[in-house]
Formats: structure tokens, C-alpha cells, sequence
């Protein structure tokens, strides 16, 4: 409700249709309507008024925001297991930079495969990866803290579950590899998301996709893009086959095919099956 203008105040609530002046100030017809008080229990202060649940929420928020609250949820034995839940998700988002970088580093010397023979002591493993020993042992713990390799109590590394398991899974290794140009784009993020840096190391990755002719594309071009799909169809190929049977068609077309692991697969569990591929022309030449 309007209650003062110019330091005078208004005499009454100004009404629809009539021109009110208060102290040589006008009020136009279509102004007055934004000077009436609104419907009692409509809005809120700062918009529509907030439901249950968001009210519920806002007191969540300023609850779990508190210090006080979050001591004393640490300490009470009926929200200590979520509290401890939350810092350790907490700590690893702080963290995970940091495990990608690790879980990289072990990837581009090729730890898992130099570890899979045996266990190895730090020293040996120093040596061929041209490190320092005690760089090599940093990184050695770090890659043991995240259950890629483990510390035999005479001293050796050797492989554990998770370690092991890349070795199976080369696609992930390739993908992994491939994010060094992502991180790199990822140095600054804020100036990324703003456009800042200007052309991104990943775009220059698959140079042709935003080409105006990118059926022109050179061969050195589509390579590193076309390995690395090549690459990543062995984590799909296999369960796209099990989930659905090709032994009813006898035709197969695989649009963007690369470098054609996919009907490689399919040829694989069908031999009778036609197969077609269907890409740019630098890379359906790399499937030939």
C-alpha cells in the first residue's frame, strides 16, 4: 500500500479510472492497479507464497547449513552414520579431481599392465616409468588409497580389483586417456561455460563435425576421433547384441559406423548377415 509520495502522504487508496494528484504528481489510469494492495493470503513478500514443501525445505537448508547443526548431528547416534555419509560424498567431490588425475596418471604409464605379470617393489617400478622413487611411491599410494593397486606386506604393489579390471576393459583406459583434453579445457571452467578461451582442445578433436563440408575431411582429421570410438563400442556392442537378437534380419545398416567395430561384432554372432556402413567418407575408409 502506497503511503507516501514526494514526503506527502496520500490521503486515501488511489481507485480505478480517475487521475489522483498528490502534490503535482500524476498517476496515470494504467499505474494505479500496481499501487492497489494485493488479495490478503495471495502473495508473498518477494512472489507467490511458498508451499509446505518448500517451506519444509528452506528449514532443511538452514539447518544442515548451520555449524551448530552439524556438530550436533555428528554427534547424535541417530544421524551420525548420514552425517559421516555426507562428508565423506562431500570430501570426494572436493577429491575428485584429484582421483581422475591419479586414475590418469596410472593409465598413461601403464601401471596395470606393467603390474599384471606380478608384484613389483617401488624402486623397479621408478625405474621404468623414468620417476623419482619417492614421486613414484606418492603415486603409487595414491593409486593404492583408490583400490587400483594394493601394498603387499613385503613391500611390492600389485593389482587389485578395480586395477585388474581396466586391464579387461581397454575402451575405458582409451576413454580415460582421452579426457587429457578435456581437463585441459577444464582449467578454468567458469571461463569455459562463458566462451572465454575461444575454441576448445576437444573441438579441435573432431575438427569435421561442425565443418560446412565435412565429407571433406582429411584422414588425419577423422583418426584420433574414429580409434577412439573403435575403442569405446567394446563396452556396448556385446550387450546391444545380448539384449537384442539380429538372427530374424538379414540386413544390417549401421549409420556412423567409424571404423565398423560394431558390425565387426554383429558379422561376429551372425555370420550370414549383410552387413552396411554408413559414414563420412574418411571414415568408412578406415573400416575397409
Amino acid at each position: 500500500m502506497l503511503s507516501e509520495v514526494d514526503a506527502g502522504p496520500v490521503a486515501g487508496p488511489l481507485v480505478q479510472g480517475e487521475r489522483d494528484s498528490v502534490r503535482g504528481v500524476t498517476f496515470p489510469d494504467d499505474a494505479r492497479s500496481s499501487l492497489q494492495p494485493s488479495p490478503p493470503g495471495r502473495l508473498h513478500a518477494r512472489g507467490p507464497r511458498p508451499t509446505l514443501r518448500e517451506r519444509f525445505r528452506a528449514f532443511r537448508i538452514a539447518r544442515v547449513a548451520s555449524p551448530a547443526f552439524q556438530r550436533w548431528a555428528a554427534g547424535f547416534p541417530l544421524t551420525r552414520r548420514i552425517a559421516q555419509r555426507n562428508t565423506r560424498a562431500l570430501f570426494d567431490l572436493c577429491a575428485g579431481f584429484t582421483y581422475s588425475q591419479v586414475l590418469f596418471a596410472c593409465v598413461r604409464l601403464d601401471l596395470f599392465h606393467t603390474l599384471r605379470p606380478g608384484p613389483l617393489p617401488t624402486a623397479v617400478l621408478a625405474e621404468r616409468f623414468r620417476l623419482a622413487p619417492e614421486r613414484a611411491e606418492r603415486l603409487l599410494k595414491a593409486a593404492a588409497s583408490l583400490d587400483l593397486i594394493a601394498r603387499l606386506p613385503d613391500g611390492r604393489w600389485a593389482l587389485a580389483d578395480l586395477g585388474a579390471a581396466l586391464i579387461g576393459n581397454p575402451s575405458v583406459a582409451a576413454m580415460i586417456e582421452h579426457h587429457a583434453m578435456l581437463y585441459a579445457d577444464l582449467a578454468d571452467p567458469v571461463a569455459l561455460l562463458r566462451g572465454e578461451p575461444g575454441p576448445t582442445r576437444l573441438s579441435g578433436y573432431w575438427p569435421y563435425a561442425m565443418a560446412a563440408e565435412p565429407d571433406a575431411a582429411e584422414a588425419d582429421a577423422v583418426a584420433g576421433y574414429s580409434r577412439l570410438m573403435a575403442a569405446s563400442q567394446a563396452l556396448i556392442a556385446e550387450d546391444v547384441l545380448d539384449a537384442y537378437s539380429l538372427a530374424s534380419h538379414a540386413c544390417l545398416m549401421d549409420v556412423g559406423g567409424g571404423e565398423g567395430a560394431f558390425v565387426t561384432a554383429a558379422a561376429a554372432r551372425h555370420p550370414g548377415l549383410r552387413l552396411m556402413l554408413f559414414d563420412l567418407p574418411a571414415v568408412a575408409a578406415r573400416a575397409e
